[in-house]
C-alpha cells in the first residue's frame, strides 16, 4: 500500500477504506505510520498496539482515526470522486485513452473503482470492465457508430503500441470482447451481426 511511510496520505487512505480496500489488520501500520508522522490521538494509539484486529475489533475506531487526522466523514460517492480526482486507481496509458475518448464509459467506471475498494485492479480487469461498457452499453442499445469507434481508436493505438499495450489490446480487449460476445449473443444469427459490425469497424 503506498500510502504507508512517508507516504501516507490520509484521504486515499479513507476513501479505500470506506470502499471496503483495506484490511482491517492493516489499520496497525497506518497507526504506527501516522504516529510516526505526527499524528496523534487516543484511537491511533490504541490500534497501534493491537495484533492482526478483525473488523468486529476495530468497531469505530477507523472513524475516529481518521478525525484525528484532520479528515471529515465521507460516503462510497465522494470516496470514489476523491480517488478519480488524485490519479486513482493507477491504469494503463491505453486505458487512460479509452476513458478520455468514450465519457459514457464513466459511471461504468466508478463501479469498477468501488467494486475493487479503490485499489489497483490492473489493467486486464480494466480492460474486461470496458468490453463489458462496449458490448453493454455501446452495441446492444444499437449505438453502432460509437461501437466502431471504439474499433478504429484501438486500431490508431496499435500503430504506436508498444509490446505490452498490444498484449492489453489483443487479449485484453479482442479476446475478452469474442468471450463475452460469445456468451451473450447466443442465437446465431445474432453473432453473425456483431462480428460482421466488429470487422466494419476495423475499417
Amino acid at each position: 500500500m503506498t500510502e504507508l511511510g512517508s507516504n501516507l496520505d490520509p484521504q486515499l487512505l479513507q476513501a479505500r477504506w470506506v470502499l471496503g480496500g483495506i484490511e482491517p489488520e492493516r489499520f496497525v501500520d497506518i497507526a504506527v505510520s501516522a504516529l510516526e508522522q505526527g499524528f496523534d490521538g487516543v484511537a491511533l494509539r490504541q490500534l497501534a498496539g493491537l495484533s492482526r484486529p478483525t473488523l468486529s475489533d476495530l468497531g469505530t475506531q477507523p472513524e475516529r482515526v481518521f478525525a484525528a487526522m484532520g479528515r471529515k466523514p465521507i460516503d462510497q460517492d465522494e470516496a470514489v470522486a476523491l480517488l478519480l480526482a488524485s490519479g486513482e486507481p493507477s491504469t494503463s496509458a491505453v486505458i487512460s485513452v479509452l476513458r478520455q475518448a468514450f465519457p459514457d464509459f464513466g459511471s461504468r467506471w466508478k463501479k469498477h473503482v468501488a467494486w475493487w475498494g479503490g485499489n489497483p485492479a490492473g489493467s486486464y480487469n480494466h480492460m474486461a470492465e470496458f468490453v463489458q461498457f462496449v458490448v453493454e452499453d455501446l452495441y446492444e442499445k444499437g449505438n453502432l457508430h460509437e461501437t466502431r469507434r471504439v474499433f478504429q481508436l484501438l486500431e490508431r493505438l496499435l500503430v504506436e503500441a508498444d509490446q505490452e499495450a498490444r498484449d492489453l489490446i489483443g487479449l485484453g480487449f479482442f479476446e475478452t470482447l469474442e468471450n463475452v460476445a460469445s456468451h451473450r449473443l447466443r442465437q446465431q444469427r445474432i453473432r453473425t451481426t456483431f462480428r460482421r459490425d466488429v470487422q466494419k469497424g476495423l475499417h
